[in-house]
């Protein structure tokens, strides 16, 4: 390529998602998972650790479902949040119970995502073609000869891309979804590694993960490894029926989600699921 045009993540993500049906109505599935270790103190029997989880599932570009967990050495925080209709609710226990949450969550736009795709440069792209059939296609009755007709060729599609980038085009992936990564390289956080992944089948799969070793608690010395993934999984929108939950008067109504993590704070007991069945979804 010349110095005036340049690969990007943006190119290749349209290129694998391109056949998903109308690209207005997806399903997009998010999943983030960051795990931070700190070093064993003297006498310390193992290191403490804490992870993030969370899980997104949108449905044309609206939440439809949002579950966070936070683990770790000390009593788990879990919550979950789901589209009741036309508003939302949450739940502290799985399901058993549900409050009333008086926002519609905008964690994360689609359009911007594949927005910043587009302005980030890559190095490299490594590729798989495949000769076959996808999967969930049926498979054709015999193997045409290789001077049969065309049309009975089975399809050739890009099934994985392993994406090199360099490091000011990582962190600009980032900024996505971490305030850490500025637009200021010197202050970035010091990634020890870092990859990049497109997969196709039925839907269209970006994952990257990255790794960096900080000392998080300065005042204490303390050495803080971290490792953070993402997965965004985007699929063509199949028919789903509207659900809905059961609220219960007793649990408070909600602001936002930070109100919710209060809740949890307060009472690190809330997060344990209640003995019972189910509650309606």
């Amino acid at each position: 390529m010349t110095s005036e045009h340049h690969l990007t993540l943006g190119a290749l993500y349209r290129e694998m998602r391109a056949g998903l049906g109308d690209a207005g109505r997806v399903r997009v599935t998010l999943e983030f998972q960051q795990r931070t270790i700190a070093v064993a103190a003297d006498g310390a029997a193992e290191p403490a650790y804490i992870v993030l989880e969370t899980v997104l599932e949108y449905d044309d570009r609206v939440l439809d479902r949002a579950q966070v967990g936070l683990l770790g050495s000390g009593p788990p925080m879990r919550f979950m949040v789901a589209r009741n209709g036309d508003g939302y609710a949450y739940t502290l226990d799985g399901g058993s119970r549900w409050g009333r949450l008086d926002t519609h969550p905008r964690i994360f736009s689609l359009e911007d995502f594949e927005a910043e795709l587009g302005e980030i440069t890559v190095e490299d792209a490594t590729f798989d073609v495949l000769t076959g059939v996808r999967i969930g296609e049926v498979a054709p009755v015999s193997e045409p000869l290789p001077d049969a007709d065309p049309a009975g060729v089975p399809e050739r599609f890009v099934d994985a891309l392993d994406v090199s980038l360099d490091r000011a085009a990582f962190l600009r992936l980032l900024r996505v979804f971490s305030a850490d990564a500025g637009e200021d390289l010197e202050e970035a956080p010091l990634l020890d590694a870092f990859s990049v992944s497109l997969e196709a089948a039925e839907d269209v799969s970006l994952q990257y993960w990255w790794s960096l070793s900080e000392t998080g608690f300065a005042a204490a010395g303390v050495p803080v490894r971290v490792r953070c993934s993402v997965s965004i999984r985007v699929a063509a929108l199949s028919d789903a029926e509207s659900t809905s939950v059961s609220l219960d008067e007793g649990l408070p109504d909600v602001a936002d989600l930070d109100g919710v993590w209060g809740i949890l704070r307060r009472a690190p007991a809330a997060s344990e699921p209640e003995p019972g069945p189910a509650g309606e979804r």
